[in-house]
C-alpha cells in the first residue's frame, strides 16, 4: 500500500479524515503564480485512457458539492498533572463549485470555489481531576499550586487547599468532584485545558470560504499545480498546496473507475484517492475502502448504482514542529448514490469509529489527547450544473 500526504482536517486524511488537521492563518503573500505540489501516490503504469477522461471530463462541465463531516468525543489534557477533560462535538461544512477550464494532453485544468467552509464546536461536561500518577509527587502540587494560584482571591492559600484535597481525596478518587468544584468557585475555564490549537482533531476550514482556486491535475500524477485567483483573503502558500493535495477533483472516477461493474460486484478504493468525500487536511494516510454494487436505485428522480461501503481500515499519521497525531479509523459502513449519466457520486454517507492521539509538541510536560473511541459520520451530496 502506498503513502500519499493529503491536505484538516485536520483531521481528521483519507476518506473520513482529509479534514483532520488545522490548516494555519491567512496572509498577504503573492500566490496569482503557479504553485507544485508534490504527487507521490500514482506511477505511470495507472494511467488512465484519455477518451475516457475526455467522456467523463468535458470543457464547461461544472458541479456542485456539500460535505458534512461530525465528530464528538473525550478531549483529555494534562497540564503540569492536572487532567482537563470535556466532551466534544465538532460539525464541519463545506460547498464547492467545479468546473473544467480545459482537457488536453492528459492534462485537466479545474476551477474550484469554495463556497462556503465552517466549523461548529460544542462542548460539555466540563471536569477536573488529578492525572494518573501518585498525588505524593512533586508534579502534582506544583499542578495543583499552580491551579490555585488562578483562583488565589476567592480560595484559601495553595498550601492549605492542598492538604485539603490530599484529605478529601480519600473519598474523591483522582479529586474529580473537588477539583470540578474549586475551578467553578474560582472561575476557571477547565476547556482552556484542552483548547489546545496544535491539539484541535478537526481542521477549522474557514479561511478557504469564499475563495476560488485553480489546479491542473495530470495523468499519472494527480494535481501537480495550484493557485489562488480570487477570494476575501490571500491564503498562505503552504495551506493551498495542503489544500490542494485534498482536493482531488477527480473523486467520481476513483470510486467508480470501471463503469462496467455489474451488481453484486466488488472492488477495492484506496483510501487516499477517497480523500476528497469529506473536507481537507494534512498528513500521510495509508488504508482502503471496499466497496459493492448492490442494485440500481432511483436518487432525486435520476438513476443511480447503488453501492455500499463494507468496510474500511485507514491509518492517518501526522508529526511536525507542533504535534504528533496518529489516528485509527475502523468499521467504515455507508451507501453511495452513483449516476449513471452524469458519471458523478450524488450523494454518500456513511460512520466510523476512531481511536486517535493528539499530542502537542510545543509545552514542556504537556500532552493533549482524545481518548476513547470517536463516533464519525458524513454525508456528500453533489449535482451536475452543466454538461
Amino acid at each position: 500500500m502506498t503513502q500519499k500526504s493529503i491536505p484538516s482536517f485536520a483531521l481528521c486524511a483519507s476518506l473520513f479524515l482529509g479534514c483532520l488537521f488545522p490548516g494555519g492563518t491567512a496572509s498577504a503573500e503573492n500566490t496569482s503564480d503557479w504553485l507544485t505540489v508534490d504527487s507521490e501516490s500514482a506511477t505511470p503504469g495507472e494511467k488512465i485512457d484519455e477518451r475516457e477522461l475526455s467522456q467523463r471530463y468535458p470543457v464547461g462541465k461544472s458541479w456542485a458539492a456539500t460535505k458534512v463531516l461530525r465528530l464528538q468525543g473525550l478531549a483529555v489534557n494534562e497540564n503540569w498533572g492536572i487532567e482537563g477533560r470535556t466532551n466534544v462535538v465538532y460539525t464541519n461544512r463545506y460547498s464547492g463549485k467545479t468546473t473544467v477550464l480545459e482537457n488536453k494532453l492528459g492534462d485537466i485544468t479545474f476551477q474550484i470555489e469554495v463556497l462556503e467552509a465552517s466549523q461548529q464546536r460544542i462542548v460539555s461536561d466540563k471536569r477536573l481531576r488529578v492525572a494518573d500518577f501518585s498525588d505524593t509527587s512533586p508534579i502534582f502540587k506544583i499542578g495543583m499550586e499552580q491551579l490555585l494560584d488562578v483562583t488565589r482571591t476567592a480560595l484559601p492559600p495553595a498550601d492549605v487547599a492542598y492538604k485539603l484535597l490530599v484529605t478529601y481525596g480519600k473519598v474523591d478518587p483522582r479529586y474529580e468532584k473537588a477539583l470540578t468544584r474549586l475551578a467553578e468557585v474560582g472561575g476557571f475555564d477547565v476547556e482552556r485545558l484542552t483548547q489546545i490549537e496544535e491539539a484541535r482533531l478537526v481542521e477549522d476550514p474557514a479561511q478557504y470560504s469564499g475563495c476560488t482556486f485553480e489546479v491542473i491535475w495530470s495523468n499519472g500524477l494527480g494535481i501537480t499545480k495550484v493557485r489562488q485567483t480570487a477570494g476575501p483573503v490571500t491564503v498562505k502558500l503552504d495551506d493551498i498546496r495542503r489544500w490542494a493535495q485534498a482536493a482531488d477533483p477527480l473523486l467520481d472516477y476513483y470510486v467508480m473507475d470501471n463503469l462496467n461493474h455489474r451488481v453484486n460486484d466488488s472492488w477495492e478504493v484506496s483510501a487516499d484517492n477517497a480523500s476528497s468525500m469529506m473536507v481537507h487536511g494534512g498528513g500521510t494516510s495509508d488504508g482502503s475502502l471496499q466497496l459493492r454494487y448492490l442494485r440500481d436505485a432511483v436518487y432525486e428522480g435520476k438513476t443511480c448504482r447503488q453501492l455500499a461501503i463494507q468496510n474500511g481500515d485507514l491509518k492517518l499519521m501526522l508529526d511536525d514542529n507542533a504535534k504528533q497525531y496518529d489516528a485509527r479509523i475502523r468499521g467504515i459502513q455507508g451507501r453511495v448514490y452513483f449516476g449513471k449519466e452524469d458519471y458523478l457520486i450524488l450523494q454518500a454517507n456513511g460512520s466510523c469509529d476512531i481511536k486517535a492521539d493528539v499530542r502537542s509538541k510545543n509545552h514542556l510536560l504537556f500532552g493533549t489527547k482524545w481518548q476513547r473511541d470517536v463516533q464519525t459520520d458524513f454525508r456528500y451530496e453533489a449535482t451536475v450544473l452543466s454538461k
